[in-house]
């Protein structure tokens, strides 16, 4: 029979990885009990590079992810999810504002990529890259990278001046950008030969349609091309009139920005969708601000014509009712035989959703990603191009989620640093913290975060930030909540319930990942230090079997001597 030993070893938690109900967790896969412990510690600056390990635009993140973290976070099985995001938020201002650096790449590699676009997936693919080593380049045809991120999400989520420190943070890992410079077809082929590799990471640029008749009638705009307009700068200078009325047809967050951006110039806009609030992709919170802010809803709406009535334009809606789920998770909209209802408006935008547009990677591609299969390519160069991001996503509910394009930034740019011969682990076999194993009794109940927001009058007057920031011992407060499911905190349960089977070292907590801080004592091995594992409260410690992957943990934490030293 193997033997078995009791052993400390992390394990991940469901907040970044998957919880018992199958809610994901992070997309970019933010070590989020490790960063909140250093936040519980007030030891911010390290906090703030583990954050910067999986997502260069943890400022934004922390301000306009939808933070599917907090749902899979254990904590929301026994009271309330921790304020993961509000923390995330906190921790990358606190880093901007004292100054922090990149860390500067232990090794400079001989290998180049090309990076087409500078939207989120782009700047993250070359960011990753760049803190590995590689030397990247990235071309943009616009005047100023960001995409997204400087064009679609409005100053009253994503303030400037926080866009310009991330922006900063990733030129000074090494990445270059050449602006103002378009990739076509020719110019495609020639960076596929010039450089090692390529990632295509270009967006969802080709403009969403409801293919009915009228949507070409002037009026009828792009949600995009809308927020476009407000956020270059010039927002009191377009066309939008006092109390003009505008339909918005979505139910995303491209929907939801037009809707707020536009109350803000005066306007009264209305959001058109065809299924409930339930099924909307944008965030609950953001459905809730949008009522307060004056937007008006109508749902189970779906448009199918669009007429020019004098100088309105009238939109024609059959009245819909939920059927069964559809292959995107959601009940499926099904029509109401013959219930039609008029709505006008002196404008109307689509936000439905845009989809990538390729024409520069040949007639012919196959998407495989994270590899781009382009047969007009010679056959010396077919293999160097991969894709990432939104243009790897086609028509998809999930276009335009920036943690979801760093994720995938982080899948296509592991798949680059392999092709390129790089040999390095990629991914985790640990084991998860589900709810159930931890140990909730030691815990109390207690309430989240309530975040302050600027009064409704100040918010509708203009593009001020709503949210407000925390302060650090609010911080540290609410970073304390964190049940740290899977991590070693040094609470020292199981030295207590060891009966003198377990060493404590004493050493500061470190971040370093499997760090181990106590020691067990072979020849003392009894029931209680098995017993010690039941006790630990965020289920940071295992039993291998001899012979097993977890066992080589068992050669630095078991000693063999009478004293226990």
């Amino acid at each position: 029979m193997k033997k078995i030993f009791p052993v400390y070893v992390n394990k991940m938690s469901p907040c970044y990885t998957k919880d018992h109900l199958g809610n994901t967790g992070c997309p970019a896969g933010n070590d989020i009990p490790r960063f909140l412990r250093l936040v519980a510690l007030q030891r911010f600056k390290e906090a703030f590079y583990v954050l910067k390990e999986t997502n260069p635009f943890s400022a934004g993140c922390g301000r306009f992810c939808d933070h599917p973290c907090e749902t899979a976070c254990n904590r929301s099985k026994f009271d309330e999810p921790v304020d993961i995001k509000a923390l995330e938020r906190f921790v990358a201002d606190w880093g901007y504002k004292n100054n922090l650096k990149p860390n500067v790449p232990k090794i400079k590699r001989d290998t180049s990529v090309a990076v087409i676009g500078a939207g989120p997936a782009g700047l993250s693919s070359a960011y990753f890259l760049a803190k590995n080593g590689y030397n990247v380049d990235i071309y943009e045809k616009a005047a100023k990278a960001g995409g997204l991120l400087v064009y679609g999400i409005p100053e009253y989520r994503y303030p400037n001046d926080i866009l310009e420190h991330e922006l900063q943070y990733i030129y000074e890992t090494g990445v270059n950008i050449i602006l103002n410079h378009g990739v076509d077809k020719n110019r495609f082929l020639d960076l596929a030969e010039e450089y090692d590799s390529v990632i295509v990471a270009t967006g969802a640029q080709n403009p969403g349609k409801l293919n009915i008749e009228g949507e070409s009638l002037s009026g009828v705009e792009n949600g995009i091309e809308f927020l476009r307009k407000i956020n270059s700068g010039n927002y009191k200078k377009t066309d939008i009139k006092n109390e003009e009325s505008i339909g918005v047809i979505g139910g995303g967050y491209t929907a939801f920005d037009v809707a707020r951006a536009s109350t803000r110039m005066g306007a009264k806009p209305t959001v058109i969708y065809r299924r409930t609030y339930k099924e909307m992709t944008a965030h609950v919170g953001e459905v809730e601000d949008c009522k307060k802010e004056g937007v008006t809803f109508f749902l189970l709406r779906q448009p199918v014509k669009i007429e020019q009535a004098g100088d309105k334009l009238k939109l024609v809606c059959l009245k819909m009712k939920l059927g069964p789920v559809d292959e995107s998770g959601r009940s499926k909209p099904v029509p109401v035989k013959d219930s039609y209802e008029e709505f006008y408006f002196d404008r109307i935008v689509l936000a439905v959703g845009d989809k990538p547009d390729l024409f520069f990677v040949g007639e012919r591609f196959v998407n495989e990603y994270p590899n781009l299969n382009c047969p007009d390519l010679p056959d010396d160069v077919k293999s160097k191009i991969f894709i990432t991001g939104d243009a790897s996503q086609g028509n998809s509910e999930l276009v335009g989620m920036v943690v979801r394009a760093v994720g995938s930034a982080q899948i296509t740019t592991n798949a680059v640093r392999k092709f390129l011969g790089e040999e390095f682990i990629s991914g985790s076999d640990k084991e998860v913290a589900f709810f159930d194993t931890l140990n909730t009794k030691y815990f109390q109940e207690s309430t989240r975060l309530v975040e302050q927001k600027i009064e409704l009058e100040k918010r509708t007057s203009g593009f001020h930030e709503i949210v407000q920031g925390i302060d650090e011992d609010t911080a540290v407060l609410f970073a304390e909540r964190c049940f740290f499911c899977g991590l070693c905190i040094q609470c020292d349960w199981c030295y207590h319930y060891s009966d003198g089977t377990i060493l404590k070292y004493g050493k500061e907590w470190s971040p370093k990942v499997d760090e181990c801080f106590y020691a067990f004592i072979n020849n003392k091995i009894s029931d209680a230090t098995f017993k010690s594992i039941e006790a630990c409260p965020r289920s940071a410690l295992s039993i291998a079997k001899e012979g097993s992957k977890l066992a080589e943990h068992s050669l630095q934490q078991h000693v063999n001597t009478d004293s226990g030293k």
